[in-house]
């Protein structure tokens, strides 16, 4: 650890201490909730654009008065039975004035309704003149009078060590990371974006760009958008976005999707969005959607018979290997959707698309593609029946039949039931679908029954689930088929005022391949995580969070017995409502990277990261949120890991000769 980074981040705070003005609060809102959603994995995960879902979520308030059941449910912990409650209310007491009233509801605790007001707005029209009433306290944005809306995220950052990489000059382009990202709004019904990226090592700053044009409720088109969109259709087998909730520390809301039909895409992952046009026509209880994409993707193509190979899904051009398989495919894609409502009971739909490559798939193995066009059919359902939501989607792609079925029963107030069977072919061949599973958005080779279950009392909250799953033919880790299954268990408590205590218990068993006596055979592995956690608020400035987790890492017959450990103390600090300070050391101590310990970490505005902590060591940062106006928020992070007994870090072209690694981000966010 360098003396000179302390004393650089120390000077910085004192010298912004002059200038009050109060922070956006979208960014904690954003952060708490997917806090509750989302659960450190044992693999090292971009949840980025899961940032961006929440936090466009919450930018775009749903409207209390015209909400359905349908949409309600797209807010993270509320689930049919809630909306229903919501509704009832509204259908007895007539068009909400405020989302305040959600107070007045005997049947919704007061906690919930904290957690989901910042997703939730009120619209009342008087004599056709629309007039909104949004207890936005979620974001801080001027109120001109004109119905312009600009919102601005810029950011840089930089690694002070030098990769092998850079040193040897096998990447092309320079350190700097870089994000930028315009996105214009005029009243409710105009929006155009563009977004520039540029990974550290590629060449050129618009090596990532896109662009959209949105326009809602005009004459009969209810959204229609040109440029780059992503499809949510059903439960994301067919077709879906890039990114979507996984299992998490919320055992009901990850089972279910909740699909926003057509949206523009705001997000700078470089794959699995459409380029095109689509628009969405509404027509009583009916909806119409059409889309149409003309795409570049990366591929690797044989030079002889000028067929695929594979298609790698990282959106990095570091090497001249890596442009060389830049936008080297494209692919054509059109279809439709027809879906129906009855009123807040039935949610159906029928949607199919067609695929069309510039080259053909050359297959390795009996499963993989092979032709270069395919054809997709789905219907998806979602049933209300009292306590009970049914929801399901069946796709066909001219081989097989893919389906999701699952239920929710709330019989109690706050005790809520879930479970969800899965059945994905080896021959189903996905394209752009992101349904839930072990096999995060693979949505392929791949049978499950998941159990879960939520209850709040007032002894805590406790989060229980059991997944079994099952790989009928060969995975990327086995040649064989293999199965495994996991089981979680969480309890969350509060008391001393607002300290909250944590209990976590994960197990997760899965057939591996391994070695042994020179012969590779498949062996049980299993990983076991214990986690407890303190959070406790000091002052109404200053927050703390304490952690201890231990994890355990053994082959079943064999001698491999590995354990890891991680501590970590984390802080936020209001310094002043112009001003907050987030930090956190972490220690850490495994046998090795298969002992690892995953921490989800406070980043810039939009950047959500799960590190792996392995070997022996520490790491700390430092992440600063300071609004100089009340239109910019300017942030800026320092982060540090370092390992005393080894002599580098990392591998491969990633590489740093030296036991720390240091970077540093600023990013800029206007709000006009």
């Amino acid at each position: 650890m360098k003396l000179h980074s302390l004393i650089f981040l120390i000077i910085l705070i004192f010298s912004l201490y002059i200038f009050p003005q109060v922070i956006d609060s979208t960014d904690i809102q954003t952060e708490e909730t997917l806090d509750e959603l989302l659960e450190e994995s044992f693999e090292e995960e971009d949840n980025s654009d899961l940032y961006n879902s929440i936090e466009e979520l919450i930018l775009n308030p749903i409207d209390l008065n015209s909400a359905d059941i349908f949409e309600l449910q797209k807010i993270p912990g509320v689930t049919s039975n809630i909306a229903e409650i919501i509704l009832s209310y509204r259908n007895k007491f007539g068009p909400f004035y405020s989302v305040n009233e959600l107070y007045a509801m005997r049947e919704l605790d007061r906690e919930l309704i904290d957690k989901i007001i910042p997703f939730l707005k009120v619209e009342i029209k008087y004599f056709q003149i629309d007039s909104t009433i949004n207890e936005d306290n979620f974001s801080d944005e001027i109120k001109l009078p004109s119905k312009l809306k600009l919102h601005l995220r810029s950011r840089y950052g930089n690694d002070f060590q030098t990769r092998k990489g850079f040193e040897e000059g096998i990447y092309v382009g320079s350190k700097l990371r870089a994000y930028n990202r315009l996105i214009v709004k005029y009243s409710k019904q105009i929006q155009a974006g563009i977004i520039f990226e540029k990974d550290a090592g590629e060449k050129d700053f618009n090596d990532f760009s896109s662009f959209h044009i949105n326009a809602k409720d005009i004459g009969p088109i209810s959204n229609f958008i040109a440029g780059d969109y992503v499809l949510e259709f059903g439960q994301g087998l067919m077709l879906w976005s890039p990114y979507s909730f996984s299992k998490g520390a919320d055992a009901i809301f990850p089972v279910k999707r909740k699909g926003r039909t057509i949206k523009p895409y705001t997000s700078a992952t470089e794959y699995d969005f459409m380029r095109g046009v689509t628009s969405t026509f509404n027509y009583s209880d009916l909806s119409f959607t059409v889309f149409y994409s003309s795409k570049k993707i990366d591929a690797n193509v044989d030079s002889i018979t000028n067929k695929i190979t594979s298609t790698p899904k990282t959106g990095l051009h570091l090497t001249e290997n890596d442009l060389n398989k830049k936008n080297l495919v494209k692919e054509n894609l059109f279809g439709g959707r027809i879906s129906y409502k009855f009123q807040n009971k039935l949610n159906v739909g029928l949607s199919a698309y067609s695929s069309k490559f510039s080259n053909e798939f050359e297959a390795n193995s009996v499963y993989d593609l092979k032709g270069d066009q395919f054809r997709f059919y789905s219907f998806d359902y979602d049933l209300n029946i009292g306590q009970l939501n049914f929801f399901g989607e069946f796709v066909y792609n001219e081989k097989s039949i893919a389906s999701i079925n699952g239920l929710i029963l709330s019989p109690l107030k706050n005790f809520t039931l879930s479970a969800s069977i899965r059945s994905y072919p080896a021959n189903y061949i996905n394209l752009h679908g992101f349904a839930f599973g072990e096999q995060s958005g693979k949505t392929s080779n791949e049978f499950g029954i998941y159990y879960g279950l939520k209850w709040k009392s007032d002894f805590g909250l406790l989060n229980l689930y059991y997944d079994q799953f099952r790989f009928p033919y060969k995975t990327f880790e086995n040649p064989v088929p293999s199965s495994g299954d996991e089981i979680y268990l969480s309890y969350l408590i509060k008391f001393i005022g607002k300290t909250n205590l944590f209990l976590r218990f994960k197990t997760e068993r899965k057939d591996v391949t391994e070695n042994s006596d020179e012969l590779k055979s498949v062996f049980m592995r299993i990983r076991n995580s214990y986690r407890v956690e303190l959070g406790y608020v000091i002052t109404n400035k200053l927050q703390m969070k304490s952690r201890v987790e231990y994890n355990t890492y053994r082959i079943d017959k064999s001698d491999l017995n590995e354990k890891g450990l991680l501590i970590f103390q984390d802080f936020r600090y209001e310094l002043q409502k112009y001003l907050f300070i987030y930090g956190r050391i972490i220690f850490f101590d495994t046998d090795s990277f298969n002992s690892a310990v995953y921490e989800f970490e406070n980043d810039l505005t939009g950047v959500l990261t799960n590190l792996p902590m392995y070997d022996d060591g520490m790491r700390w940062y430092l992440l600063i949120r300071y609004k100089p106006i009340d239109i910019i928020t300017l942030s800026m992070k320092y982060s540090e890991t370092y390992k005393p007994n080894t002599k580098t870090l990392s591998s491969g072209n990633n590489l740093i000769n030296n036991n720390i690694d240091n970077r540093i981000s600023f990013q800029i966010d206007v709000n006009y």
